[in-house]
């Protein structure tokens, strides 16, 4: 019977090794810092290496690159590659380990830094880095050992290191990710308290008419926007509009319309010249994808009087319950910014008593339901008339329950604005 053989015992530089990777993971657990970490990483790695330097490159997926960070005097500049190039690029492409006596020789090898530095390269240990799911997700460079060349235990060493610097930076990514969103929550949050901020606190009470509008966004913030303004005691201006686009960058649209209307319009203005120098300011604030449809209309209390510019936007529509009519503001222009000099033109109707408005944002009409039917402008005409005889806020009410009742629980694509003005009998 054969005597069984006794395992080999560790020698003393293997028992170093192994406590250096069990301290380098409690290191590695230090930060959360991905810039600190890679020093981290890199220090401990050229130490028990015996090196005299070394690279961390990490890969940019999407752009097929490797990166990493360099001192240049006391700055850390990016540098970036393409995947591919030079030793660590094919390590990176290949997913092989690439061990180098010496470094001038291999056609691969990219001399350029040692040229303009003076630095010279010659043993070199190129490594893949991969994470849990066997990924590679950078590359150890690992120039010039102190004494001879890198060896089979060197490679074993920062194979199993490897495993831990992947790990940590794994984890410290996904912390960043973490740290990124709550960043970009808190954004949105505050960008959609200023929006709201920027909508009527209250509507205001007109003699003879009653009014009532809503707001909402399809997100925290939208690109959807109304205002009540008073001109005098008998005028108001009335507006709404649709910016291109949600999110913050429209938020911030329709900020910049916001103050630039309040600090044009004045209670004799040109409507037509008002839209005017509204579209200079959207065109010269916006990138050109960018755009805002906009309607606008002032209307004298006494005399029922409503003179309108609509620059791109959705017809409102004039109801009249005694004559059981429904009329659509076809005039319109160019929604603001989407060409520097744009000539628009105002309108006027009359609205007489028990007659009014509504004015809506496409998110009413191009409402979706689970078949990918929009709402569309019949229904929003039907709903109308049959509720052309209810007060303002009822009327209004009716449009958006019909509108949720017909997505039947969809979510809301776009934001949804609706406004009716109705003058009482």
């Amino acid at each position: 019977m054969p005597i069984p053989r006794k395992a080999a015992k560790p020698s003393r530089e293997e028992i170093k090794r192994l406590e250096s990777l069990i301290n380098a993971s409690k290191i590695l657990n230090s930060t959360l810092d991905l810039d600190k970490l890679l020093s981290l990483i890199l220090d401990l790695a050229v130490k028990n290496l015996k090196a005299n330097r070394g690279t961390i490159y990490l890969i940019d997926q999407e752009k097929k690159e490797l990166w990493s960070k360099v001192l240049k005097g006391k700055e850390l500049v990016e540098i970036r590659l393409p995947i591919g190039t030079g030793i660590a690029g094919h390590v990176a492409k290949t997913g092989r380990t690439i061990n180098l006596q010496d470094a001038w020789k291999d056609k691969r090898f990219f001399a350029g830094f040692d040229i303009r530095t003076g630095f010279q390269t010659k043993t070199m240990l190129c490594m893949p880095m991969r994470d849990r799911k066997k990924k590679i997700i950078g590359v150890f460079q690992i120039l010039n050992k102190r004494e001879g060349v890198f060896d089979k235990d060197d490679e074993q060493f920062l194979g199993a290191f490897s495993v831990h610097a992947a790990l940590a930076i794994e984890t410290t990514r996904l912390h960043q990710a973490i740290v990124e969103k709550e960043r970009i929550e808190k954004e949105i949050e505050i960008a959609g308290a200023i929006q709201r901020r920027l909508l009527p606190k209250e509507i205001p009470s007109l003699p003879g008419y009653e009014v009532d509008a809503l707001a909402r966004p399809s997100k925290m913030v939208g690109g959807d926007y109304y205002d009540i303004i008073k001109l005098t005691d008998r005028k108001f201006a009335f507006v709404v509009a649709d910016v291109s686009g949600k999110g913050v960058p429209a938020a911030l649209l329709v900020s910049t319309l916001h103050a630039s209307l309040h600090a044009y319009i004045e209670s004799e203005i040109d409507l037509a010249e008002l839209v005017g120098k509204l579209n200079l300011v959207v065109y010269k604030n916006t990138e050109p994808e960018r755009y805002i449809t906009f309607f606008i209309g002032i209307l004298d209390l006494e005399r029922g009087n409503f003179t309108y510019v609509n620059a791109g936007h959705n017809f409102p529509f004039v109801f009249s319950p005694l004559k059981k009519s429904l009329v659509e503001l076809g005039a319109g222009g160019l929604p603001l910014g989407m060409f520097e000099i744009a000539e628009y033109k105002k309108e006027s109707i009359e609205i007489t008593r028990t007659e009014g408005l509504v004015l809506y944002t496409d998110g009413v009409t191009e409402a979706m339901n689970k078949a990918f039917v929009e709402y569309g402008e019949d229904r929003l005409r039907l709903k109308i008339q049959e509720s052309a005889e209810k007060p303002a806020a009822e009327m209004k009410i009716n449009i958006v329950s019909d509108v949720d009742r017909f997505v039947a629980g969809e979510p809301q694509s776009d934001d949804l604005t609706v406004m009716v003005v109705k003058r009482l009998a």
